[in-house]
């Protein structure tokens, strides 16, 4: 158990408060903030794998908010640092977990991005190196909790295959370890979680991952996001329209986030019959400016049309 607070007794107390700080406001979307807070460390500790692993999350979580690609790409430039920062630190401390946590983790960031964008094919080649470094920081200290959101994830996966459908429940049990347990990734863990659940239809257990998050940070996108797909899935539209509504005000200097909020709150105006607040709705979306090329826009730019059709058409038989 010694081992475990090598890297971490590394940092100053100091330092290691400013990127528990830059956690929580990435989490609020107060990029800017945490982008400064972590940099600090990074400039004070150069050498220290946590600032890099910490600003490749900032980066995906800025990419998948706003939509904007040049995230994407610093997001993986920081992740590569990651896993070189953290081999120098895994070869002049091999006794030590956390090392091998960042290798592993620089490798999930960038599994976890290929999974969002629904291209299984680019994470493939990446899921080998991620869980050997997670199981190698494992087998050194098994309480180590951040290393289960990745391994978690894996197992997760495997049980989707034949025959493996105990592998699911052990990967969420796994993920479940990380986010009590997890030092930099508890959150992150949570939000995985939670969007595992939606995925499987188990709306209850999403809301009861979720609802405490949003008590804690009640103006983050990031949890409202899914809290409001929970809701429309499990087809309680009042309130999924409260969360869509609260989105719309959240994401007031956020288009990207704004364009879908619009999309959602159409669909659950049409789920409740009320067409012409759908059209509001529409067009709203349709007259935001928007890149077409960031993440979904042309998939849900499409539906949006095909709604405004279908609202037309139902509107003109009146």
């Amino acid at each position: 158990m010694v081992t475990l607070f090598l890297l971490i007794s590394a940092l100053s107390p100091e330092l290691d408060s400013l990127l528990m700080k830059a956690i929580d406001y990435s989490y609020v979307e107060d990029f800017s903030y945490a982008e400064s807070l972590i940099t600090v460390v990074k400039n004070r500790e150069p050498d220290h794998p946590a600032p890099y692993f910490l600003l490749a999350s900032l980066y995906e979580m800025m990419w998948v908010d706003l939509g904007v690609l040049l995230y994407k790409e610093k997001m993986f430039i920081y992740a590569d640092s990651t896993s070189d920062k953290g081999k120098k630190w895994a070869k002049e401390n091999p006794d030590d977990p956390w090392g091998y946590f960042f290798i592993g983790g620089s490798y999930t960031l960038k599994i976890f991005y290929y999974v969002i964008r629904e291209d299984y094919f680019g994470a493939i080649f990446l899921i080998n190196p991620a869980v050997y470094y997670l199981e190698k920081a494992k087998d050194i200290d098994s309480s180590l909790a951040d290393v289960y959101l990745g391994l978690g994830s894996w197992e997760y996966v495997k049980g989707s295959f034949p025959f493996m459908g105990k592998d699911k429940e052990k990967g969420l049990a796994m993920i479940k370890k990380a986010i009590t347990g997890g030092k930099y990734v508890s959150l992150y863990s949570a939000l995985a979680y939670a969007n595992i659940s939606i995925k499987e239809a188990d709306y209850d257990e999403a809301i009861a991952i979720l609802e405490p998050l949003i008590d804690f940070y009640p103006y983050s996108r990031t949890f409202n996001w899914p809290l409001l797909k929970t809701y429309y899935g499990k087809k309680e539209y009042k309130t999924a329209l409260d969360i869509a509504d609260k989105l719309i005000i959240i994401s007031s200097s956020n288009n990207y986030s704004k364009f879908e909020a619009y999309y959602y709150r159409a669909m659950i105006l049409l789920e409740l019959s009320r067409l012409e607040e759908v059209l509001i709705n529409v067009e709203a979306a349709l007259n935001l400016k928007i890149n077409e090329d960031m993440l979904h826009v042309k998939e849900i730019k499409k539906d949006i049309i095909r709604i405004k059709r279908e609202v037309e058409r139902k509107l003109g038989e009146v």
